[in-house]
């Protein structure tokens, strides 16, 4: 996946935004995050398990060992080895990731989006009109979030529709081309609830947010 966007590309996401919000009275933030957690917990959480399992296995392996037999205090030097070794080896980015449970990720990332909903103001419209597209690159993770005046007339449904558009993009790489077109469908979908009126103050900013 892209990771760092150049400024046209970013300057795309922002023009992107900016036309659709000319449908509608609604807001619309984007954010990708780079990733939602560093998962540091899942590899001492495993070293744990595995360093607990070692008084178990010692006896059982010694009934086919004779050299595995060995005196009490020398099981809590082992267990403490295999701790530290299985820490540090399941720390390393690529193992950590890959024995991180993707229910987990994806939890976390949820959270992060929530978290960004209120940090970046998208509750704070007048009409409660705004939107979030949140993506996180590391998880290959999307969310729509709507405000309450929006989510009482879309449902998740909708949402989770542009977002299975969005993932071949994303999966191929093209974070660009997949927020362009999460933009795009966010504001035809707002513009059916909540067309521009007489007036239609802009009341977020327009920018693309990178969380790095």
């Amino acid at each position: 996946m892209e990771a760092d966007l150049s400024h046209s590309q970013r300057q795309q996401v922002t023009l992107a935004i900016k036309k659709a919000e000319l449908l509608t009275s609604g807001e619309i933030i984007v954010i990708a995050a780079r990733q939602s957690d560093d998962y540091l917990h899942v590899p001492i959480h495993i070293a744990a398990g595995v360093a607990l399992a070692v008084p178990f296995i010692m006896p059982w392996a010694s009934r086919f060992f004779t050299w595995a037999v060995t005196p009490l205090y020398w099981v809590f030097v082992v267990q403490l080895l295999t701790f530290i070794v299985v820490a540090l080896l399941l720390s390393l980015s690529p193992l950590r990731y890959w024995v991180t449970p993707k229910k987990l990720m994806n939890k976390c990332t949820h959270r992060n989006a929530a978290t960004q909903f209120l940090a970046v103001n998208a509750h704070g419209t007048g009409g409660r009109t705004g939107v979030l597209v949140f993506v996180s690159l590391l998880e290959r993770y999307c969310e729509i979030i709507g405000d309450t005046a929006i989510a009482q007339k879309v449902n998740q449904q909708t949402w989770q529709k542009i977002i299975d558009e969005m993932l071949p993009a994303l999966r191929d790489g093209r974070l660009t081309d997949a927020l362009v077109l999460a933009i795009d469908r966010c504001g035809h979908v707002l513009a059916q609830h909540f067309p521009p009126g007489s007036e239609n103050p802009n009341e977020l900013p327009d920018h693309f947010i990178v969380l790095n």
